[in-house]
Order: structure tokens, then sequence, then C-alpha cells
């Protein structure tokens, strides 16, 4: 489970066109069991001790099928406010969704849309084990996201590479040791590209051919980098999403 600390993930979610079809996809991946949907038409993927893994929802009007990170928030209200002064839009509440917390959409100045929760007390977030979130990265043309990011939860930015030719941010939120999500700069629409765990004794490549029976595209071959052996996709609805087996800790 996380520790959900300000600016570390509290939850991932998922808009689609089609609920059902998505909801199948997952969860033959990874085994997910999901909840019915409640009165506002949302709807749990949770472990079998009830942590939330990740929420699906129903696309509003012709918006695009992607996958949404929330960060969390000490005060919801107070950053909401922080959003706005640092030139976001908010898009929904600050609002309280029973057995999650305060819950806060914004866009961000450079086009991302991000979500803030401010949990509440028991709120679990399940993640780093098979099926559940490992990793985010923010896709951006414009690495102004880091200012806008750290100033809304004080969380510390890294740079990697020279930040020219290849321009990638890590963030770690205040008080921790370790990074939680990166930023990448990119020409893609803006937007976040969520990681999920894989089983070693599986292997990233083998959930590629169990994706790709279940009707998802492959966007990048299975390769390798310093944190493990990743893969990009598209689910069946055209969600990018991708997978990582982590390298083993020595």
């Amino acid at each position: 489970m996380t520790n959900i600390g300000p600016g570390t993930p509290a939850l991932i979610d998922l808009q689609t066109p089609d609920e059902d079809a998505s909801v199948q996809f997952y969860s033959a991946l990874f085994g997910w069991t999901i909840d019915a949907q409640n009165p506002s038409g949302y709807r749990y993927a949770r472990t079998d001790k009830g942590a939330i893994i990740a929420g699906i929802r129903a696309a509003y009007g012709e918006a695009t099928p992607a996958w949404t990170l929330y960060l969390a928030a000490d005060d919801i209200a107070e950053t909401a406010q922080g959003a706005t002064v640092q030139g976001g839009s908010i898009l929904h509440g600050p609002v309280n969704v029973p057995g999650q917390g305060g819950v806060l959409i914004v866009a961000e100045p450079t086009g991302a849309i991000t979500g803030f929760s401010q949990p509440e007390p028991g709120y679990e977030f399940a993640s780093h084990t098979p099926g559940t979130f490992a990793w985010a990265e923010l896709l951006t043309a414009d690495g102004k996201a880091d200012d806008f990011y750290s100033a809304l939860t004080g969380a510390s930015v890294t740079q990697l590479g020279d930040g020219e030719h290849y321009d990638y941010t890590i963030w770690t939120p205040a008080g921790q040791q370790v990074p939680v999500v990166g930023r990448l700069r990119t020409d893609a629409p803006a937007g976040w590209r969520v990681y999920f765990a894989v089983d070693p004794d599986v292997g990233t490549d083998k959930v590629v051919e169990i994706a790709a029976a279940l009707g998802a595209s492959t966007l990048t071959e299975p390769n390798d980098i310093p944190a493990g052996r990743i893969a990009i996709l598209a689910d069946p609805t055209g969600a990018e999403f991708a997978l990582l087996t982590p390298t083993p800790r020595k």
C-alpha cells in the first residue's frame, strides 16, 4: 500500500466510452474485482482486502479515453485555490466522495488533466504489487509543469538527462527519499501515462501477449530500462497504459 502523503499518488482512474468493455478487459488482464456502479456511475477495482486499485468512469461527451493520476493533498480546498493561482483551471470539485475523501480535478497549465485527493481516514490505495499502480509520468511539451506541481505539493524536482535532447524529471514528495512520478517532455498531447506492476514470474512480454489476445494494441514493444522491463499499450477503447516488471533490488 502507498504511504499517502502530500504529492504521493492516491488514485488512478480511467475515463472510457465503454465501461463494460473496459471492465472486462482489465478484469481479465489483471484479475481485478470491480464493484458495481455506485449512484454516481463510478466503479472501483479493489484488492481482496478492500484497498482501491483504480476507478472506472464514463467519459464525458467526446473526451479521449485516458487514465488520470490523482495526487494526495492535505487540504483540497487550499489545493484548488493554489491550482488557480498557478494557472490551472478547475474542472470538477472540490467535492467529498464517500469512501475516498475530498476530490478535485484540474487542467494544469500545460494541458494535462490531473486529479488531487484528500484521503479520508482509513483510505488505502493499492500499489507496487502485480496488477496495481507502479509508476506514472506526465507527458508534456512544457517543462514548466514541474513548477506547477512543486508549488502545489511541495515535491522536489530532479533533472535526468541534459534537459534538451532528453528532458525527464522525477518528483520526490517532501520528507521522502523515493521519487513517485516522472515528467517527460514530448510532443504528444499532454496527459498521464500510468504503469502497472507485473509479476516477475510472469513478465512483461507474457502480459503483452495476453493483452493482445484481449484486444489491446502494442504501441511500444517490450524493452529494458534501468527501472525494469516495460511496454506501452492501448486498451480496446484506445486508452494508453504501460507495464513494468521492476528490476530486482540489490
